[in-house]
């Protein structure tokens, strides 16, 4: 891959790790958890779930020495995508 396209997927990464977390976190605080927008934002913290998986994978086999960075988180979302 040329380095550019790796910055991007990096960054793109990264940004899609950010997300996770803030969504985990407002999830977190969420009082009522029967509201619509709650149920929304659970989809939406699958989805980029499973988007940043998707990069992850890419970066996986196209560029391994970068992806040595990401080999742990990596193994986290895969784990809670899965339950």
């Amino acid at each position: 891959m040329r380095s550019e396209s790796i910055e991007i997927l990096i960054g793109e990464i990264d940004y899609k790790l950010g997300r996770i977390d803030y969504f985990k976190t407002h999830l977190e605080e969420w009082e009522n958890k029967e509201e619509e927008d709650y149920k929304k934002s659970q989809r939406r913290l699958a989805k980029l779930i499973d988007e940043t998986n998707n990069l992850l994978r890419i970066m996986k086999l196209e560029e391994l020495d970068e992806f040595k960075d990401y080999q742990e988180v990596f193994e986290k979302l895969e784990i809670s995508s899965s339950s």
